[in-house]
């Protein structure tokens, strides 16, 4: 019998992200998706690094025409990303979250999309736990940019009153200001579906927050555009979009990096997968903003205006008291923006976790961790049988 790369394709996902549910099933939905001569040319590129176009080609041994056309189908169903770098064109492996993220996004009612819509549904509701070796998150939490800086910035055009005290400016760096770092990366950015939101409509349970919310800047960017995943737009309309996701109270989360971010999502505390695998206690998925909430008691009114718009469950109000806890304040800042008297500020964290410079050094790490994360269930594994 021969090599079986569908279930080779399933076990570098289960790499990624621990055991899956249903491999037979998932294995009988990617034979739909991918054909067995494409996924060959899948394996050909490295498992952890990006590859040039250059080298892959003489690696394939394919025809010009027939290498492109396999490379775009990989692709469009997001098993691979393809982008520029240093003037060449280079690919990578997608990670299966990535992939079932395209898939969903895709405007094609079939039954292929609503299995990988209910895949992504029992990781988002935790009857499946993503369970990767890893420590590093790959997001963080961006706050709302008044409640740092107290002016509206580049989302000038309608103010989010803020009665609370703003922070030492001499604190406040560019990787807390969302429209600094739009500004920054925006070379090319795209927007796209949420696919949180989008996969929980696609079940029937959405919440009717906005779809079009998710930006993505640059090589991820690029990748979804050429693929029509993403629409290409400008900076105003970015910064259009993050204004009005705050308004609406969603939650801005970025990539985990000092530098150039990939993307920047605006997520919902019903539907995002940040933030419900956070309230459950995961956190090498989501990771704070560099400030958290202090309370003012003697402001507090108990309105519990705080405690409605909170996306973590970290407001409550008892024994006639207002309560925060800080193991789950991810430090978003929508409680300061939401209290009418200005009881809630923010502060910046005393301990600060180490933020990584580049998107390239924080996968590093990330791949890194999970494979001493493999190497030592393995070894405990076989000290177990021992």
């Amino acid at each position: 019998m021969g090599k079986n790369l569908y279930q080779d394709l399933l076990s570098f996902y289960e790499f990624i992200m621990g055991p899956l549910p249903g491999r037979d099933e998932f294995e009988d939905v990617l034979r739909d998706t991918v054909s067995e001569e494409e996924l060959g040319l899948f394996f050909l590129i490295p498992a952890l690094s990006p590859i040039r176009h250059a080298r892959l080609a003489k690696r394939a041994g394919l025809p010009a025409g027939k290498l492109a056309a396999t490379l775009k189908r990989l692709a469009s169903e997001g098993l691979i990303m393809a982008y520029s770098r240093d003037g060449a064109k280079v690919y990578e492996r997608g990670n299966p979250v990535f992939m079932t993220e395209q898939q969903v996004r895709k405007p094609e009612d079939t039954p292929r999309r609503h299995f990988y819509a209910r895949f992504f549904n029992s990781i988002l509701s935790g009857e499946v736990t993503v369970d990767a070796p890893t420590r590093t998150p790959y997001y963080r939490v961006l706050p709302l940019e008044v409640t740092v800086t107290g002016q509206p910035g580049e989302t000038a055009g309608r103010v989010i009153p803020v009665n609370a005290d703003i922070p030492d400016q001499q604190g406040v760096l560019p990787v807390d200001i969302v429209s600094e770092m739009i500004r920054r990366d925006a070379r090319l950015i795209g927007v796209a579906d949420c696919y949180c939101r989008r996969t929980k409509e696609l079940l029937g349970e959405g919440c009717g927050k906005p779809l079009r919310t998710c930006l993505v800047f640059n090589r991820g960017a690029e990748t979804l555009i050429e693929h029509g995943t993403a629409r290409r737009i400008g900076v105003e309309e970015a910064l259009e979009i993050v204004r009005t996701s705050a308004e609406l109270g969603l939650v801005h989360n970025v990539d985990n990096v000092q530098g150039e971010i990939g993307s920047l999502c605006n997520c919902c505390s019903c539907c995002s997968i940040l933030l419900t695998t956070w309230r459950r206690g995961i956190t090498n998925a989501d990771s704070p903003s560099r400030y958290r909430v202090i309370l003012a008691a003697e402001r507090c009114e108990l309105c519990q205006a705080c405690v409605e718009v909170c996306p973590t469950g970290a407001r409550a109000a008892a024994d006639g008291r207002m309560t925060v806890d800080d193991s789950l304040c991810l430090g978003c800042g929508l409680c300061v923006t939401a209290c009418p008297q200005g009881a809630n500020s923010m502060v910046l964290r005393r301990m600060q976790a180490s933020i990584p410079p580049t998107l390239d050094a924080l996968e590093r790490v990330i791949r890194r961790e999970a494979v001493l994360g493999v190497v030592k269930g393995w070894l405990t594994g076989l000290f177990r049988r021992a």
